[in-house]
């Protein structure tokens, strides 16, 4: 495997991963058990997003790397971002909804824990989920925001 391809293959892991990741983690997703020799292609990689102007950048904060925006550029896309973004335990809240449609809230924090109010709220607020009262409960429905979103048939 060629320099380029090990930069290709850090890049697209630092990409997909939601948290920052370490050298030894990097080699282990590469292959390649030299340490020394990731964190040179780490560099050249965000050498290279320096040297071509980017937007994005490679950061390192604790001895694991990140690939993030630039400080210059959040202002623009902060409100895109908002958005989209999904915690990965509401995430997880919200696929059990789905499968379970029209679930009771309190049956809900019975099955998944209490954490699942926040969860909730911040899906409502987010536009994928309804709530419906019912009784001294509330019913929880998918939106169709969250049938586009994650492409699903109507």
């Amino acid at each position: 495997m060629d320099e380029k391809e090990v930069e290709r293959i850090i890049e697209a892991a630092l990409f997909m991963s939601s948290k920052p990741l370490s050298v030894q983690e990097l080699a282990k997703i590469v292959g390649i058990a030299a340490p020394g020799y990731i964190a040179q292609r780490l560099d050249a990689l965000a050498q290279r997003y320096e040297q071509t102007g980017s937007a994005i950048q490679i950061a390192q904060e604790e001895g694991r790397y990140t690939m993030r925006l630039k400080p210059l550029y959040v202002g623009f896309v902060k409100e895109i971002a908002k958005e989209g973004e999904i915690s990965k335990h509401a995430l997880k809240t919200l696929a059990y909804i789905s499968r379970n449609e029209g679930i009771k809230k309190s049956v809900l924090a019975q099955k998944l824990g209490s954490t699942i109010y926040k969860d909730v709220a911040e899906l409502v607020q987010k536009g994928f989920l309804t709530q419906k009262k019912e009784g001294r409960t509330k019913a929880l429905f998918t939106t169709d925001k969250f049938k586009s979103y994650f492409e699903l048939q109507k």
